[in-house]
């Protein structure tokens, strides 16, 4: 399709009524996802108040392990037998990697937390889409642009900004999630190379079990005694993770990826909303600039891709 449409050119046809309707159910769907994944982060926040932030990851994972395990067990009628049967892998070297990935990336955003305000580990967080163009090229064999090329090294410029090296805590601190996105682009990788061979329902699972059982092995190091308060908030974390799974991947099923990725922006208004309102937390002038060029950049990578498409 050209990107040029002459004078004298026919106008492309309308799109139909139904594609309108799945674009917006879609569109709901995905602004679901990212409101449950601000709210877990929020969540999160104030559990490190009184847990380490492995121990907080690995509530996280143990609660969607159960809460996955129930409906699995209710949509098969308690028949573990055919549960299991959904649980076959073909990959299951890569399923522990991305597993791997996952806690890596949980772990490190979940104890930078303690330290760091709500908005300032989001925005750094929201570096992951430009990890994943950068290492596409290596991992995937897929070509990437000068101008994409440019709009990382832009973005990672506005992680520098928020980071601050050099502020003291605040400066180390905020590589945590900024290592954490470069785990979590690692994840969305090997998840692209499952998409063809697994289940969504087995990539789930195998997520979740390996994981609990890589933080279960680190508790004897960070386990703090967990109140009444902090296991209803681990329970109601898991839900909602399980919940933005669900939506995801239903927003993905209506709708191109490259056309909702920036709906992942509303982290940030929930980031910044929930900050101000739990923990008084008001984001200064770097972290919105640092914000605006990681946001703009990202944004780019997707309007770019979606050009791609077109041409």
């Amino acid at each position: 399709m050209s990107k040029y449409l002459r004078m004298d050119a026919p106008a492309p046809p309308a799109r139909p009524a139904v594609f309108r309707r799945d674009t917006l159910i879609a569109i709901g769907w995905m602004a679901l996802a990212m409101s449950c994944i601000g709210l877990v982060d929020a969540i999160a926040k104030q559990l490190t108040s009184s847990l380490n932030g492995v121990q907080v990851a690995w509530s996280y994972f143990v609660a969607i392990l159960v809460l996955l395990l129930g409906f699995s067990l209710a949509r098969e009628k308690g028949n573990a037998r055919r549960v299991l049967l959904g649980f076959r892998t073909r990959r299951l070297a890569l399923q522990i990697i991305r597993a791997c990935c996952l806690v890596a990336s949980l772990s490190l955003l979940f104890y930078s937390l303690s330290y760091l305000e709500l908005a300032v580990a989001t925005v750094v967080s929201f570096t992951a889409p430009l990890f994943v163009v950068a290492l596409a090229s290596p991992l995937l064999g897929e070509q990437v642009s000068t101008q994409r090329w440019l709009a990382v090294c832009l973005g990672l410029c506005g992680a520098v900004i928020v980071a601050r090296p050099g502020a003291g805590v605040f400066g180390w601190a905020a590589l945590l999630p900024l290592v954490s996105a470069l785990f979590f682009s690692l994840f969305h990788l090997i998840t692209r190379k499952l998409h063809n061979t697994e289940t969504a329902v087995a990539t789930l699972f195998y997520t979740f079990f390996i994981g609990s059982l890589i933080l279960t092995a680190a508790m004897p190091a960070v386990w703090r005694s967990m109140s009444a308060a902090d296991i209803a908030l681990s329970a109601l974390n898991g839900f909602l993770g399980i919940v933005a799974h669900g939506a995801l991947v239903r927003s993905l099923s209506l709708a191109d990826a490259s056309m909702l990725a920036p709906l992942n922006y509303l982290r940030l208004i929930w980031a910044i909303g929930l900050g101000f309102l739990l923990f008084g937390e008001v984001p200064d002038g770097f972290t919105l600039l640092g914000g605006a060029i990681i946001a703009g950049s990202g944004l780019y990578v997707v309007y770019s891709a979606s050009r791609a498409v077109d041409g």
